[in-house]
């Protein structure tokens, strides 16, 4: 089952994966991706949203806390790291 902090953690981990996907270039990630991740973040919550859907019904939602940028697989974050750190050279 998952926990409200994993919920809130999930929601502000993706939608960073969703602003590093939105702003590399087009020669580092397909442009139908970029722009489908810069659409979906024009409605994603955000940070005071999560917040306040934590105090409205905090058994779904946990705070926002700074996170740990631990997830499923580290690689992804790897990968567009180096991919970042390429367009700026």
């Amino acid at each position: 089952m998952t926990s409200p902090f994993e919920r809130t953690r999930s929601l502000v981990l993706t939608k960073e994966l969703l602003q590093r996907l939105s702003s590399l270039g087009f020669d580092t990630v397909p442009p139908s991706i970029s722009a489908e991740a810069g659409r979906l973040l024009r409605d994603y919550p955000t940070l005071a949203d999560i917040e306040a859907a934590h105090k409205a019904v905090p058994e779904l939602y946990g705070p926002v806390p700074p996170f740990q940028r631990d997830i499923a697989n580290p690689q992804i974050l790897g990968i567009l790291d180096a991919a970042q750190a390429g367009e700026r050279e």
